[in-house]
């Protein structure tokens, strides 16, 4: 495996925000005057952010466990883990203290949004990362694989679709959402460097196989597991994203 992992653990630390320091007061006040169709899909992609970090956040252990054999490479994992947990936090604080969602833990909370989200997007983020990260806890070799997974495909081609689209509603919505809006740029920031760090395994992966490959090149359908929440565009603008960062650690896509 190549080193040089030490670049993302200094990233990782120049980056670090506190979601608490973010003053939600005007989109408090402004949440009760969207429109419905904006309440309706800003809520619904918050939703699935909500599942997704939670998710992230609590199976990321199983991966950095598995860097036996580059400490760096541990010390990323942890730090992104570390990210992803202060993303569900401030989305559980968005959901709670702005759309006013009922519930007195993070758990409640989510559950309580469920009928919000697709059942594609729950599969992903509650069935297929909970296996492959069991599967890295039972085998370390199989780390790349969970990478493949979650980096360029939950990360990389799923959150990233439904980040890119809660920024455009949020920036053409009637009424202004600014601690929303710095939050989720900050989020999208560290999603950049968890993606780059992600392919930067895999490109350093002694070797690629056909189950691996296969795994990635269809990772440009899971866009969709959003439904109706994202625009077409905004799907053929991720896939193309994830065509090139295929391209980038020698995966063709055809």
């Amino acid at each position: 495996m190549i080193t040089g992992y030490g670049h993302f653990v200094q990233l990782a630390e120049s980056l670090q925000w506190d979601e608490t320091t973010i003053d939600l007061t005007q989109d408090v006040e402004a949440w009760q005057k969207l429109e419905q169709e904006e309440y309706d899909q800003i809520l619904g992609l918050l939703a699935g952010f909500c599942i997704g970090e939670t998710s992230v956040a609590t199976h990321l252990t199983s991966f950095h466990a598995a860097a036996t054999t580059d400490d760096r490479m541990d010390e990323v994992f942890q730090a992104q883990a570390r990210d992803e947990a202060r993303h569900a936090r401030f989305f559980d604080r968005v959901v709670r203290d702005v759309a006013g969602v009922p519930g007195d833990t993070m758990v409640q909370r989510v559950d309580a949004l469920r009928d919000r989200i697709s059942p594609d997007l729950v599969e992903l983020f509650e069935e297929r990362l909970p296996a492959i990260a069991r599967s890295v806890a039972d085998d370390h070799e199989k780390l790349t694989a969970a990478v493949g997974l979650y980096h360029m495909i939950l990360e990389g081609v799923v959150l990233t679709a439904g980040q890119h689209a809660l920024l455009q509603t949020i920036e053409r919505a009637s009424v202004a959402l600014p601690g929303l809006h710095k939050g989720m740029e900050l989020v999208l920031r560290d999603e950049r460097w968890h993606i780059g760090f992600g392919s930067r395994v895999i490109q350093s992966a002694d070797v690629v196989g056909d189950e691996m490959e296969e795994l990635l090149t269809q990772g440009t359908k899971a866009a969709s597991a959003w439904g109706d929440l994202i625009s077409h565009a905004d799907i053929e603008k991720v896939e193309h994203l994830h065509r090139r960062r295929l391209n980038s650690v020698g995966i063709k896509f055809w």
